[in-house]
């Protein structure tokens, strides 16, 4: 039976087919489907890392992995997970309820350049189990250095004003899905579906007692520290139902050794926030907007096409003087903070 060309993309973005795979199930990617997920439920967890290190000892490791050749040595040859969807199914089945095989796949894709997105997947989907339990997150508040079009957030500033930690403790909740239209609870972790809310990796709303409600907004970032918040990113995030007066936290999550920077877009503060010196905005600015323009395979892999949308010049062009001098816009501001939380690698894995 005769495919078309969808079928054979889908099959090969969402599960990485080989071409022998392209001719067998082109038409049926369901079928393929079906069998890859027996595959991955019959291996036993104990033996991922030796499938995934020798390959050849599997007559099915095709399913999962990629073999590449090496950019210097061509003579040898790479191994990677053959998609993020693969990588979703492998985590679902065994790796989610093993610690200890979390962290011996995070060590395996560190070793290089390639391998090392899927350490940000561990990294990210750890996170999103320990943030629905009770931890005590420790921020640091990221101070603006920058407003011209944007408002860049720097930790480097941030460390060198020496901002003070700040804590909330967290209560254990179940995971939601996050969908435009959808009333938030308290205390219910919301992951979007991957091709909405690209500027968020998932919500939490609290309500301390006696303060007004906060409503975090984690972005994770395990190898880059330049981030973009596109125009239309943040925005998007207002649109599920919150109590009046939720303070917005845009928290961002890294390794302690990730110093990140992140851009959010002036026009999102409908008004002013405090900065530097115009001599200093220039100089830096110029420097910081050069850098948040890098972007990862990791982020290259993940990106929707709304997360590809650029700024356009009418956009931006609505920004003016009077806005950033406008007295509403300290009020947002106070509504709406940038914060880092710094993981300790040591604790990630902890049972």
């Amino acid at each position: 039976m005769s495919c078309s060309e969808r079928q054979l993309w889908y099959l090969f973005y969402q599960f990485g087919a080989s071409t022998r795979a392209l001719a067998v199930y082109g038409a049926h990617p369901d079928r393929y489907e079906e069998q890859l997920r027996q595959y991955i439920d019959e291996i036993h967890p104990d033996d991922l890392p030796y499938i995934f290190q020798n390959p050849g000892s599997s007559q099915n490791s095709h399913y999962i992995i990629t073999i590449y050749p090496r950019e210097v040595r061509r003579g040898s040859f790479g191994r990677k997970f053959a998609s993020r969807r693969v990588f979703d199914m492998v985590w679902e089945k065994h790796l989610s309820c093993r610690v200890d095989l979390m962290k011996e796949f995070y060590d395996l894709f560190l070793t290089s350049p390639i391998k090392a997105t899927p350490a940000g997947w561990v990294f990210k989907d750890r996170m999103h189990q320990l943030l629905k339990t009770n931890q005590t997150l420790q921020l640091f508040p990221i101070l603006p250095h920058c407003a011209r079009k944007n408002v860049i957030f720097d930790d480097y500033v941030a460390s060198k004003t020496k901002t003070p930690l700040t804590e909330f403790q967290l209560t254990g909740s179940k995971e939601h899905r996050l969908v435009e239209g959808v009333k938030l609870r308290t205390n219910h972790y919301c992951r979007p579906e991957s091709s909405n809310f690209a500027a968020v990796d998932s919500v939490l709303l609290i309500d301390p007692p006696g303060e007004l409600p906060i409503l975090f907004m984690f972005r994770m970032a395990w190898n880059k520290t330049k981030h973009g918040i596109k125009l239309h990113g943040l925005p998007k995030v207002d649109k599920p139902l919150v109590p009046p007066d939720t303070r917005k936290y845009l928290v961002i999550v890294t390794p302690e050794n990730i110093h990140p920077g992140i851009t959010v877009p002036v026009k999102y503060f409908s008004g002013t926030v405090d900065v530097r010196s115009e001599e200093t905005d220039r100089d830096e600015g110029e420097d910081t907007n050069k850098d948040q323009d890098e972007e990862t395979d990791e982020d290259q892999d993940e990106e929707t096409d709304e997360g590809q949308d650029e700024e356009t010049d009418d956009d931006q062009g609505e920004e003016t003087d009077d806005d950033q001098g406008d007295a509403a816009g300290g009020a947002q501001w106070a509504l709406f903070r940038v914060f880092h939380y710094p993981v300790d690698l040591d604790r990630l894995f902890d049972p």
